[in-house]
């Protein structure tokens, strides 16, 4: 929960950001926090505190979390032609970290989904209508959502996953994400992966 948390903390700053420039600021302050040694780090802060058990678990935060907030950083260029990709690319390095915590070996597989999650996400929490749009998903992309089976472990990322793919087959994203129907789906494919 504290890597979701972390990147909540992102958004909310891009999400807010009436000026781009006191966005990066604030985005370079985590940058620099991440930088700097567990004891000198602002104890007060939980997103701060609850990143710790990663890093004792081995996870370089600088290294695995840079591209989470590089990644937010590129929407506050929205002109830049390669803002979305760079978004979508390093928002969706957030899956692989919690790869490396299971220790499940499916590196590659967590950043492809995480990278659809993110676009998913963007679009789904933020992006209004007209702005869909940039949401576009390969057919080999789709087929590969349908089919990929992670281990259990990270089953609460499939399960974002099977929500991102159950709404691009219909082609809504502004349903309730509270919905009976996709609750349904959900608990299902926690319980068997399908």
């Amino acid at each position: 929960m504290a890597l979701f948390a972390f990147d909540a903390q992102m958004a909310s700053i891009v999400r807010g950001a009436r000026e781009p420039m006191l966005a990066q600021i604030r985005l370079q302050w985590w940058l620099d926090v991440m930088t700097q040694p567990a004891a000198l780090r602002p104890s007060a802060n939980p997103v701060v505190a609850g990143l710790l058990p990663a890093e004792a678990a081995g996870v370089d935060l600088t290294a695995a979390l840079g591209p989470v907030v590089r990644g937010w950083e590129a929407l506050l260029a929205p002109n830049d032609a390669g803002a979305w990709q760079a978004y979508v690319e390093g928002r969706g390095q957030l899956f692989t970290v919690f790869d490396q915590l299971a220790g499940t070996g499916v590196r590659d597989t967590s950043l492809r989904l995480g990278r659809i999650w993110a676009a998913w996400s963007w679009v789904r929490e933020d992006a209004g209508a007209a702005d869909a749009q940039r949401f576009a998903i390969s057919a080999d992309d789709l087929a590969w959502l349908a089919s990929v089976r992670l281990p259990r472990r990270l089953r609460p990322l499939s399960m974002l996953g099977r929500a991102a793919l159950l709404d691009i087959r219909r082609a809504r994203f502004d349903l309730p994400p509270g919905r009976p129907a996709l609750f349904a789906a959900l608990v299902w494919h926690g319980l068997t992966g399908w």
